[in-house]
C-alpha cells in the first residue's frame, strides 16, 4: 500500500499543469525519471514536491522516492517548512526552515530541517537544496545545469546523502539535454557510489 500510495504522489508531481519539471535519465548503473513541482499560492504557501523513480541494471529492482514541503514564508524568502521524505526504505517526516529565490536565471530552494525516521526510529539532521542556472549563450540556447543536494543525519551519526549533477543546454521550448551523474554516500565510511550517464529534460 506505501508503494502504490508513493507512486501515486509521484504521478501527481510529474503531471501537474503548472511549474513542472521532467527528466528522464540513463546511467552505466540504472535509470531514472525526475519529476519536480513547485506551487506559490498568494496567501504565502507554497508546496514543492521531488519524486524519482529508479531502475538498477544489476537488480533489477524498481525504487520509487519523494521528498514534499509544505511551506510558509514569513518573509520575501524565508519560511517555516514541514515536508515528508518518502522511500521504499523508510518514512522520514521533517519541521524546519525553506529558503526559496529565484533572480533571473538563478533559483534556489534550501530546506534545512530536524527528521525523524520511522525506520530507525531516530531523530536527526536533514538538508534538502536545489540549485538551477541557466545563463543565456544564445537568442535561442541556454546553458543549463542543475544540482539537487540531500543529506540526512542522525545526532550521532551519518546516513546518506545524495548529489544530482546536470550540465547542458537548453532551448527556447524548455527542452533541456547533456550530461550528468548521481552520487550516493552512505554511514559513518561515506561509502560513495557514482553512476555517470545523459538525460532529456523538459520544463513546463
Amino acid at each position: 500500500m506505501k508503494k502504490i500510495g508513493l507512486i501515486f504522489i509521484v504521478l501527481i508531481s510529474t503531471y501537474a499543469q503548472s511549474q513542472v519539471s521532467i527528466q528522464a535519465y540513463g546511467g552505466n548503473k540504472e535509470s531514472e525519471i525526475l519529476g519536480i513541482y513547485d506551487k506559490d499560492f498568494k496567501n504565502r504557501w507554497n508546496y514543492f514536491v521531488s519524486g524519482t523513480v529508479s531502475y538498477d541494471y544489476e537488480t533489477r529492482k524498481v525504487s520509487p522516492a519523494v521528498y514534499q514541503s509544505l511551506n510558509y514564508f514569513i518573509g520575501s524568502n524565508w519560511g517555516a517548512s514541514a515536508g515528508v521524505h518518502i522511500s521504499d526504505e523508510d518514512v522520514m517526516p521533517s519541521l524546519g526552515l525553506a529558503f526559496v529565490k529565484e533572480s533571473g536565471n538563478f533559483g534556489i530552494n534550501l530546506f534545512p530541517a530536524v527528521t525523524y525516521s520511522f525506520d530507525t526510529g531516530k531523530m536527526g539532521l536533514g538538508l534538502y537544496t536545489l540549485l538551477e542556472y541557466t545563463p543565456k549563450l544564445n537568442e535561442k540556447l541556454n546553458f543549463y545545469s542543475m544540482l539537487m543536494v540531500e543529506s540526512d543525519f542522525s545526532f550521532q551519526e551519518h546516513q546518506e546523502s545524495s548529489q544530482v549533477i546536470r550540465l547542458g543546454i537548453e532551448n527556447s521550448k524548455k527542452i533541456q539535454f547533456g550530461i550528468g551523474s548521481n552520487i550516493s554516500q552512505t554511514g559513518n565510511t561515506f561509502e560513495t557510489d557514482i553512476n555517470f550517464g545523459v538525460f532529456i529534460g523538459k520544463k513546463f
